[in-house]
C-alpha cells in the first residue's frame, strides 16, 4: 500500500487554529513574543517544541492555545518583559499530513 504525505507549514495569528487530521508529527514554533502554552505545555518566543515525535502513526490533533499577556497572572519578571513590547500572539505550525 502506499500513503503519500506532505509537510505543511502555517502560521496562525491569536487563537484560530484548526483541527488537524491524518498528522503524523507535529513541531510548534513560537514567531510571536508573548509566551504561548499550547495543549499544558510553555512554549516561550523562539522556542521549538515538537508534540508529536514522527513515530509512524497518524492521528486528529486538536490544539488548544493560550497566550501570556501583561493582563495575565504569571511570574513577575516575564509579564514586565511582555509589558515593555508591543504584543504579538503568533505560533507557527509544522506539522506532516497524509494525503
Amino acid at each position: 500500500m502506499l500513503v503519500e504525505s506532505a509537510f505543511i507549514t502555517r502560521e496562525f495569528k491569536e487563537e484560530q487554529i484548526p483541527i488537524l487530521e491524518g498528522v503524523t508529527c507535529l513541531s510548534i514554533v513560537n514567531t510571536g513574543n508573548t509566551i504561548a502554552i499550547i495543549n499544558g505545555i510553555i512554549i516561550y518566543p523562539t522556542q521549538k517544541q515538537i508534540l508529536i515525535p514522527p513515530d509512524g502513526t497518524f492521528s486528529k490533533v486538536k490544539l488548544e492555545v493560550n497566550y501570556v499577556t501583561s493582563k495575565s497572572t504569571f511570574d513577575a519578571k516575564l509579564v514586565k518583559r511582555i509589558i515593555n513590547m508591543k504584543e504579538r500572539n503568533r505560533i507557527l505550525i509544522i506539522y506532516k499530513k497524509l494525503i
